[in-house]
């Protein structure tokens, strides 16, 4: 996903003026994908400021779908 979805320059936009974006390794951070019930890669996970999830989309996504499930909580 990293080079076919987030390399997109809309997707990127969107990401770095809406969001701010972590992109975590599952196997490097087990507590986290435990925490949040992460059943495999690729998950997007989109947290309030408190740290809450208030949505998430798994499996891969091209730019214009991944960019429709971002202005649903961007």
């Amino acid at each position: 996903m990293v080079r076919e979805t987030h390399s997109d320059e809309r997707v990127a936009a969107a990401l770095n003026t809406r969001f701010i974006p972590v992109r975590l390794e599952g196997r490097q951070h087990l507590d986290l994908v435990q925490k949040f019930s992460v059943p495999g890669a690729p998950t997007t996970l989109i947290l309030s400021p408190a740290g809450q999830e208030r949505h998430r989309f798994a499996g891969f996504l091209g730019p214009e779908d991944y960019l429709k499930e971002l202005a649903r909580f961007g």
